[in-house]
């Protein structure tokens, strides 16, 4: 992850999840600029407490006389995005409802990040299948729910696979054979 000091000719896209951040996240291929507190992604994460701490170049200098860029090219910007936000209580701005794409990218930051736990409320509501029945999306969703360890939500997820789902399992294992073991597709 690269730093540099923020200039004033950045200052026109920037997603101001804490007004008054001292660091600027640029997250993505796209680079989306998220605006955001090192303390309170600190106190959620021990990943974010070390980044942001004295020994790694992200956590030097803070605060500074304006906030520090850091780089995040390999993260997914909208992902990153709604965790900043939940993180920082800005419920005013996290959707009621996602894809189950969108859930499982979510899942994957905050495994990443480890920062599960706090988002535990908000993916609760997310992991509810309604009366979803295509395969890949009960699929998506009980990725997530593993990969954040909700056991009660994996449970319901593959049951509507079960009884829901009259398609094989075999494009489970293609799409998300590296994120969840392959012998839950086949017991």
């Amino acid at each position: 992850m690269k730093t540099e000091e923020l200039n004033d000719s950045s200052l026109t896209s920037i997603d101001e999840v804490a007004t008054n951040g001292d660091i600027i996240l640029v997250v993505g291929l796209e680079k989306r600029k998220l605006q955001v507190n090192s303390g309170v992604l600190k106190n959620a994460s021990k990943v974010f407490n070390a980044m942001f701490g004295p020994h790694f170049s992200e956590g030097q200098n803070l605060p500074g006389n304006s906030p520090k860029e850091v780089s995040m090219p390999d993260d997914n910007a909208d992902a990153l995005t709604i965790i900043c936000r939940i993180l920082h209580l800005r419920n005013d701005s996290i959707p009621d409802s996602l894809t189950s794409s969108e859930i499982l990218q979510i899942a994957i930051a905050a495994d990443k990040f480890d920062c599960a736990m706090r988002l535990k409320f908000h993916v609760a509501q997310w992991l509810n299948p309604g009366n979803m029945q295509d395969i890949l999306e009960l699929g998506r969703l009980s990725v997530a729910s593993y990969i954040l360890d909700n056991a009660w939500a994996f449970g319901q997820l593959t049951l509507a696979m079960i009884v829901r789902s009259k398609d094989s399992y075999i494009p489970l294992a293609d799409e998300f054979g590296d994120l969840i073991p392959w012998k839950t597709f086949c017991m």
